[in-house]
């Protein structure tokens, strides 16, 4: 009976992931392989004597390599920081680095675009003090800092949230031996962390590698990932089959990295298991005057400003920008009452005001699916080793699969059908579902995995079994997890641009849709409200996170 309950909880998760999965890829692997004359690999011969896809592939590579060595060079210091030393204002530094992974790409590439293009606030200021006029939030430059302002936060989370749990009787014993300061570090502490370390840097990679609103704003025509060529081949050429193949191409790269790095998490989770309850001894950066006289505390205050700058200085731009008009120079309402105009814009192919309502309607629906097949996929999976094939097939594979592919495949599944065309927002909505899913899961294993077995034992031995014990015992004790994973979901899919930029429809465009066709046709101000309106429902499910949820790097 009891395995029965589990199969019917299960199958409506197994049909969901194979319509709007497994299928759509299906149909994807088929127009890379087969033409009217059976099966070919034309597809994919021709991709290496194309040299936009050879730079492409190539960009993708070196850029995302350079993107984590910063990711690194930024991130590492800053957990350093935080695991070491107390100073006012920690919690604070804290809520900032966990701000960025919640933020759409379209928005940080426009507040990037904001604070260092052409005509940007840095760029200005730069201009004013050194006479000379240097821009970095274009091309590479921009792309870069971009992907480090993404990205240092999530290396500093997740090799902090390991540091953190070390024992620290071992270092003391290194000290003991004569090993201190750097050679500490390189010799004891280092090997320890190393686990986190790689495990950021392969997600680092991974998101660096797949970018996509980041360069299709900041990368001009010049500068092309695996993605952006994928979306050019389709939209621009209309070459399905050969953005197909590029798909799978890029699907098999990904999955590789994933898998190492699914790896390596596991690593993470057993020492976050192992050292959840050692207290990590931190102590005061400043305790007088004569600390603001070492070079080394001095450097630490340098750098903790800076870094703050760094984080905090796109999130103001962008609500400044929806306020002030740069061709008028101007503070004005006007960028508001064009997000929220009900007159027909062209640009958009709808009125605007139904961006913000499709944007909403689409990730309350995501965040309602998500947490339902998450809870159905964890009840019946969890602990249960004869079922870690169909597992990976569940949670590896969408996690390899970039967004650009999710999309489509669902219109090379769909499409013919002409379902896009009456309705699109099923479809939305699914992309968005199989995005946030992944995410959504891993954090409910981690709460999972946190709780105390003698606690289960206990609710055994009274008798509280199969659905009943994880109503009345497991639920409650899950429910961090569950706000991070609901939080979470609403975030990806609020913010998530690329699937929904090949499936929309005029009048089914969202927030991120209407933000990135403002930026293209030059209209800032209306840009600046739709970013500003983005940036505040992310915090809000960042507070969310902060409130009731865990510790973020958790569900990565």
């Amino acid at each position: 009976m009891v395995k029965n309950l589990r199969v019917l909880i299960f199958l409506p998760v197994l049909v969901y992931v194979f319509a709007f999965y497994y299928f759509p890829l299906t149909m994807i692997i088929r127009d890379a392989f087969i033409d009217s004359g059976g099966f070919t690999l034309e597809y994919f011969i021709s991709l290496f004597y194309d040299e936009s896809v050879i730079f492409s592939i190539a960009f993708s590579f070196w850029q995302a390599f350079i993107s984590v060595i910063l990711s690194l060079l930024m991130g590492i210091p800053v957990a350093y920081i935080l695991t070491k030393y107390d100073f006012p204002g920690k919690n604070i530094l804290l809520a900032i680095i966990m701000v960025p992974f919640i933020l759409p790409g379209v928005v940080v590439g426009y507040a990037i675009l904001s604070l260092y293009g052409v005509n940007g606030y840095i760029t200005a200021l730069i201009a004013r003090l050194l006479g000379v006029r240097i821009v970095l939030g274009q091309g590479l430059p921009g792309i870069f800092i971009s992907h480090t302002f993404y990205n240092a936060s999530l290396v500093a989370l997740i090799t902090s949230s390991v540091w953190r749990r070390l024992d620290p009787e071992i270092e003391e014993a290194a000290e003991v031996l004569g090993s201190k300061g750097f050679h500490k570090f390189i010799r004891v502490t280092l090997p320890m962390i190393a686990p986190g370390i790689l495990s950021a840097s392969l997600l680092v990679f991974i998101f660096c590698f797949t970018s996509f609103e980041i360069i299709l704003i900041l990368g001009g025509a010049v500068y092309r990932t695996i993605e952006v060529e994928i979306y050019s081949l389709y939209l621009a050429f209309f070459d399905f089959n050969r953005a197909a193949a590029l798909s799978i191409l890029q699907l098999i790269f990904i999955a590789i990295v994933t898998f190492f790095y699914l790896k390596t998490v596991e690593n993470v989770a057993e020492i976050r298991r192992v050292g959840r309850t050692a207290i990590y001894p931190t102590k005061p950066l400043i305790t007088n005057l004569k600390d603001l006289l070492s070079p080394r505390k001095l450097f630490i205050i340098i750098f903790l400003i800076f870094f703050a700058f760094f984080m905090i200085a796109p999130l103001l731009v962008i609500f400044i920008s929806a306020f002030y008009d740069p061709v008028t120079k101007r503070f004005t309402l006007r960028g508001i009452f064009s997000l929220f105009s009900t007159e027909y814009n062209t640009f958009l192919g709808a009125e605007p005001i139904l961006a913000p309502i499709n944007s909403i309607f689409y990730s309350m629906l995501t965040t309602l699916i998500v947490f339902l097949i998450s809870l159905a996929s964890v009840r019946v999976l969890y602990g249960r080793r004869t079922l870690s094939i169909l597992y990976g097939l569940l949670i590896f594979l969408p996690v390899a699969t970039s967004r650009i592919t999710i999309g489509l495949g669902m219109i090379a599944a769909y499409g013919p059908l002409g379902a896009l065309s009456i309705d699109p927002r099923p479809y939305i909505i699914a992309a968005h579902t199989l995005i946030a899913y992944p995410f959504a899961v891993r954090s409910m294993l981690n709460g999972l995995s946190k709780m105390d077995p003698d606690v289960l034992d206990a609710s055994d031995t009274l008798g509280a079994t199969g659905l009943k014990k994880f109503l009345k015992v497991e639920l409650p004790l899950l429910k961090p997890s569950l706000a991070t994973a609901i939080a979470l979901s609403f975030a990806i899919s609020i913010g998530e641009f690329a699937a929904t930029n090949l499936l929309y429809r005029g009048r089914y465009a969202t927030l991120t849709v209407f933000l990135f066709l403002m930026i293209g046709g030059r209209k800032f101000i209306a840009a600046g409200a739709a970013a500003m309106l983005l940036c505040l429902i992310s915090l809000i499910a960042f507070l969310v996170i902060v409130k009731f949820g865990e510790d973020i790097s958790a569900s990565l």
